[in-house]
């Protein structure tokens, strides 16, 4: 893999040995998790690139806002049977905010075409074609329901199937090589994730092995910069969560706060209250800071950590009806109001950032109509 640089942070390249030596870091990855496969292994990923390259041509981590990335994957095939009019498929994990279906653009190239240069298309494989031993389940849905959303510890993301729009025979003792560009506009929304990515083909169509198909999540994460909200961070584990997290003010929205993102004595106590206030594009606020049956967070199990409410903003907050929230800051607290986690909390676990005299508050931003 290549260098990552942070947003806003000057780009250099590493010396050429060290960035060789990154890349292998993520093809040993992939090879230790195929090493118990037969000697029948057919399909394997080599390679998974997700650095794009900036406007002074160095290696990121990251694509602003509203452009385009372009996602590399090589790799190699061990043919030790025949397989006859293939098409070879693709799948790719991103959020769902993406819209990779509907935006992105697949091509590849492929030892097994005529011309070993020429760039060829794929397409999103149609919810009718179902995968050869899929049981029946769609190609998304054999891909969730085995992998999920892998190292993302957030759900509001979409696996997207791709086949080659060509078919190919493959026979014993080939041996070709392929390259994948999927080229996906990143949207403009603020955030950051593990992109995954799932190699099959259609003959075998999703069989119970691991011969015929892989699977491979990028270890670095990859984020959009410049857009709208504040960030959304598909990779750790932090103690608030909002479901959806693209809504408007007149939705139903869950919060969640995760008692084992880190530590913090409220995951300890009985109850858990959320408290925040809602700010209106009209300039006021409304407050909710009252520990009642209303604003008393439902615990998912007795063995969890893990505490929710599904409420509707303009009722909760008691926003007239003429209004409209701009966005919401709230905090999650004990019975007493003694003990708290903020956003300031959150950055001292997932950063080391210092606790400021006065915590910042968690803040979630509505969509406009």
């Amino acid at each position: 893999m290549k260098k990552t640089t942070r947003p806003g942070a000057q780009a250099a390249r590493r010396p050429r040995s060290k960035r060789i030596d990154h890349r292998w870091m993520l093809m040993a990855l992939t090879t230790a998790a195929i090493i118990a496969a037969a000697v029948v292994s057919c399909v394997y990923i080599d390679e998974f690139i997700v650095t794009q390259i900036d406007e002074n041509g160095h290696e990121v981590l990251w694509a602003k806002a509203n452009t385009e990335a372009t996602f590399i994957l090589r790799g190699h095939i061990e043919c030790h049977e025949d397989h006859n009019g293939v098409n070879f498929v693709v799948g790719f994990l991103a959020p769902r905010s993406w819209r990779v279906a509907e935006n992105a653009q697949v091509t590849y190239k492929c030892d097994l075409s005529g011309d070993h240069d020429q760039i060829l298309t794929m397409s999103v494989i149609p919810s009718t074609s179902l995968p050869k031993n899929g049981s029946g389940r769609t190609w998304v849905e054999c891909l969730t329901q085995e992998y999920g959303v892998g190292t993302n510890v957030l759900d509001d993301m979409d696996w997207v199937v791709f086949q080659t729009d060509d078919k190919f025979d493959i026979i014993n003792n080939q041996f070709p090589t392929y390259t994948i560009y999927i080229r996906a506009n990143v949207g403009d929304k603020n955030l950051k994730f593990h992109p995954g990515i799932f190699v099959n083909h259609t003959d075998d169509g999703f069989s119970g092995g691991t011969d015929h198909k892989k699977v491979l999540f990028s270890p670095e994460c990859f984020e959009v910069i410049g857009g709208k909200g504040e960030p959304v961070d598909y990779c750790s584990d932090h103690f608030n969560k909002i479901s959806p997290m693209s809504s408007l003010q007149d939705d139903y929205i869950t919060f969640t706060f995760k008692g084992s993102a880190g530590h913090n004595p409220l995951a300890a106590t009985a109850d858990v209250y959320l408290q925040g206030t809602a700010y209106t594009y009209e300039g006021h606020r409304y407050t909710i800071d009252a520990r009642t049956d209303k604003t008393r967070m439902i615990r998912e199990n007795a063995y969890s950590d893990t505490y929710n409410i599904t409420l509707w903003p303009v009722d909760f907050f008691g926003v007239p009806f003429e209004e409209t929230i701009e966005h919401i800051e709230y905090f999650f607290c004990n019975a007493d109001g003694t003990i708290s986690v903020t956003q300031s909390d959150d950055d001292f676990e997932q950063k080391g950032i210092p606790l400021p005299d006065v915590k910042d508050n968690f803040v979630f931003r509505f969509e406009c109509e």
